[in-house]
Order: structure tokens, then sequence, then C-alpha cells
């Protein structure tokens, strides 16, 4: 489990959360979300990651419980900070 602490609230179900939570993802989830990033190979034999906003933002509905509405009223600098935090259960 990690805590983010939120710069500006969000309503989730019907209450003010300052401060999110998210479970560390299971296999299932995965199985069924896919991976947050893509691993993208260059010419010159190199690899380079592509996060995948929308998967992130279906992780943390999923690890942190809370709805759509409510991820899509994130501030861009939660949203990011939410992402890395997602990005760091997955290594990368």
């Amino acid at each position: 489990m990690k805590k983010v602490e939120l710069s500006k609230p969000i309503t989730a179900h019907g209450q003010q959360v300052s401060e999110l939570e998210l479970a560390e993802p299971q296999t299932a989830d995965v199985m069924e979300l896919g991976y947050p990033y893509l691993v993208i190979p260059s010419e010159e034999g190199d690899t380079g990651i592509e996060v995948r906003p929308k998967v992130i933002g279906r992780y943390i509905m999923r690890l942190a419980k809370i709805p759509k509405s409510s991820v899509e009223q994130l501030d861009l600098s939660d949203f990011q900070k939410l992402q890395g935090v997602v990005m760091d259960f997955f290594g990368t």
C-alpha cells in the first residue's frame, strides 16, 4: 500500500478526499488492464518506454478504489505523482 497526499482534494464516493491509498497490483490486474507502459525498441538496439496514461488512470481507479469521475478530477500534478507510484510498482 502506498499513500499519496493530493495537492487539491477530489470527491470520491460522495466524500472529499485529500489522500489516496494505492494497493499493490496483482497478476489479475495486469491480465485485465495490461501494463501501464509499452517497451519500444530502437534501431540502435536500445529500448524506450512509452507511458500509457489511460491505463495509468485505470490502475488508479482499481488500486485506490475510486471511480473514473474521481480520477478525472485530479490535478495534473497529482495525476503525475500517482503515475509515478503506479510505475514504481512495475519497477520502471
